[in-house]
C-alpha cells in the first residue's frame, strides 16, 4: 500500500486581483449597477472587455474611492 500523499502549502501568498466583474466592482464600491455603468460611462471608473466579459480595473476602484474622500475634506482656510 502506498503510503499517503502530504499536500503542501503554497508560499505564494494570494494575489489581489487586477480586474473584476461589474457585479464585484459594485459590491466593493456598495453602488448598484446603475449607478455603477454611469461612472463607467462618464470615465471615472476604467474597464475593458474580455471577449464579451467586462472587467473594472481594481486600481480605477481606489482612485475613485481616493478621488471622493479628497473631495469630501473640508477645504482649510488660507492665511
Amino acid at each position: 500500500m502506498a503510503a499517503p500523499q502530504v499536500r503542501r502549502q503554497s508560499t505564494i501568498p494570494p494575489v489581489p486581483p487586477l480586474a473584476v466583474p461589474p457585479k464585484t466592482a459594485a459590491a466593493m464600491l456598495g453602488l448598484g449597477q446603475t449607478t455603477l455603468f454611469k461612472l463607467l460611462n462618464s470615465g471615472e471608473l476604467e474597464s475593458y472587455t474580455e471577449g464579451s466579459a467586462r472587467r473594472i480595473l481594481t486600481s480605477s476602484i481606489h482612485a475613485y474611492v481616493q478621488r471622493r474622500l479628497e473631495a469630501s475634506r473640508p477645504k482649510k482656510p488660507k492665511t
